[in-house]
């Protein structure tokens, strides 16, 4: 009797009570972090490396602030004329047609909003999201072509695409920067999984499946989310506390950007920018894909696709709030967060020093535009269409792949090797999830121990895969040094001769480098003599970082 009660009291619990929770203290315990890291850390540090942590920073954050100037700039200011366009006709041809686009949607959405016209609404919704999405894609890539080859500060940037190392030291810097990459695995991961838990659930509705799988999807589904429900208040609260947040960024940017442009011979100093660089990683894909999961339960409302939607496994119970309203307001809100945190995010180029987690940004501007067409891809396209969904949602985590493994977007080897493999263990959850979710004939056949069992297989074989391959170049390169090195002491010799004038060559090419590096030390502003230096030379490879 007891025993049923609590399992009639724990059923009967509100679960959004509990997700609102876990957003909350999630967020606190990153702020938390944030502040005992670089507030309590770096006190205990000695004077001498504090003020070379100064120093570092304070142009760290000048090259921050040129690249948050040079990106808005990039992206606001868009020739007419045909000839002012040259020699980049494409990208600006693109922006425009992309600027048409979500002009357009923008027009029909208010429209269709006004006249209550469901399906306009979330046709208009999805085309503004993805418009948009593109748009930012094709300016960011435009104003990285444009630094490669127009930048004053052109040998900052030659050190960044030739600087890698091949393992990390475990402070708390990289374990923080750990975290953010088990984060986004788990929140790109989750799209596939919505898309399977969805099917379960849509099964169980058709009395294939137990309602104890129902509750268990329901559940994970919000756990991943950390979505609430729309009739729930707790949706209103997390709602308008993103719009609060988002609103009093640009506020802030607004009022120092206002302020160090009327009185510049007094800057507003902003070496506190920094900190707040790992708390825009964290919450990047949370936040944006918040709104991005309200806007698609609130465009649904009325269409063939809320039906399914509103079963409340997709957090899309019918809401009692005003839908014109919180759709305007979501999508203004997601438009700002967008532009704002994605360029911040991709505007920090801090030379590294070994053993430091740290990625280039042009890589992290690609992988976070991805991941927001994935999540437009998942949310806002339509139940109907779900065969495309599902081939465009391939088609991007393969870019994904590929361009990690090409660009190597992270200055350590083993970051970019070992976010590869998570990068093709999403690929292949997106495959099974595809397979499964076309074959209606098929999936309900096949029980939840039994695709679930699937997925892991595929993923610890590719795990192994991944594991086979390091230890086979880790072998062949120790055997070829093995072999070289019994050859006899006349090839000892020669080796020997051709190490020292590599070094030569390598110390050669510092000396270049460094003199480029005086010359921007003096366009900058002043900086002490050793700004930029050799950090160390090591084998084949040239280390240089700020000191």
């Amino acid at each position: 009797m007891v025993g049923s009660q609590t399992a009639a009291a724990g059923h009967s619990a509100d679960p959004n009570v509990v997700l609102t929770a876990i957003y909350f203290s999630t967020i606190a315990a990153i702020i938390i972090g944030t502040v005992i890291y670089f507030f309590v850390v770096a006190r205990i540090a000695d004077p001498e490396v504090r003020l070379l942590d100064l120093i570092t920073t304070q142009r760290e954050i000048q090259h921050l602030i040129d690249n948050l100037s040079g990106q808005f700039k990039n992206f606001f200011l868009l020739p007419i004329r045909w000839r002012a366009m040259k020699p980049y006709y494409t990208h600006h041809t693109l922006s425009w047609l992309f600027i048409l686009s979500l002009t357009a949607s923008a027009v029909v959405l208010v429209v269709s909003l006004a006249l209550d016209l469901p399906q306009t609404i979330r046709i208009s919704t999805f085309t503004f999201f993805a418009s948009l999405n593109a748009l930012f894609m094709t300016r960011q890539h435009l104003y990285y072509i444009r630094r490669t080859y127009l930048s004053y500060d052109a040998e900052h940037y030659l050190v960044l695409d030739t600087t890698s190392f091949d393992s990390f030291d475990w402070s708390v810097f990289n374990v923080i920067q750990i975290g953010i990459l088990i984060l986004e695995f788990l929140q790109l991961l989750s799209f596939p999984i919505r898309d399977l838990l969805d099917a379960i659930h849509l099964s169980n509705r058709q009395g294939m499946l137990d309602n104890g799988d129902s509750d268990t999807a329901d559940f994970i589904i919000g756990i991943i989310t950390m979505f609430a429900n729309l009739d729930s208040k707790f949706y209103v609260i997390q709602l308008w506390f993103l719009v609060a947040v988002i609103a009093c960024i640009f506020i802030i940017m607004s009022a120092i950007h206002l302020y160090n442009a009327w009185w510049p011979h007094k800057p507003f100093a902003l070496y506190w920018v920094k900190y707040l660089l790992p708390l825009a990683n964290l919450l990047y894909l949370p936040m944006l894909v918040m709104l991005i999961g309200s806007a698609s339960c609130l465009s649904k409302i009325g269409t063939e696709d809320y039906k399914d939607a509103s079963s409340g496994l997709l957090r899309c119970s019918d809401p009692a709030i005003n839908k014109p309203l919180y759709l305007a307001t979501t999508v203004v809100a997601y438009t700002a967060g967008y532009v704002i945190l994605t360029t911040f995010v991709t505007s920090f180029d801090r030379i590294p020093i070994k053993g430091e987690i740290h990625y280039k940004s042009q890589g992290v501007a690609f992988l976070k535009n991805m991941s927001m067409l994935l999540s437009i891809d998942f949310l806002l396209v339509a139940n109907s269409y779900k065969h495309i969904r599902s081939i465009l949602s391939l088609i991007i985590v393969l870019s994904m792949v590929c361009f990690n493994i090409s660009t190597k977007p992270c200055f350590v080897s083993q970051i970019n090797y070992w976010r590869s493999f998570g990068f093709c263990g999403i690929l292949w959850v997106a495959l099974v999830v595809t397979m499964l979710t076309n074959e209606t004939d098929t999936f309900p056949r096949i029980s939840p121990g039994g695709i679930a069992s699937l997925l892991a297989v595929g993923v610890v074989v590719i795990f192994a895969l991944f594991v086979a391959v390091k230890r086979l170049n880790r072998d062949s390169s120790n055997s070829g040094s093995g072999n070289n090195g019994s050859n006899g002491a006349l090839v000892s010799e020669h080796l020997g001769l051709v190490e020292s004038s590599d070094r030569d060559g390598e110390a050669s090419n510092c000396d270049q480098m460094s003199q480029p590096a005086a010359v921007s030390s003096s366009l900058s502003g002043p900086a002490p003599a050793a700004d930029m230096g050799i950090r160390n030379v090591e084998g084949d490879k040239l280390y240089i970082a700020a000191v």
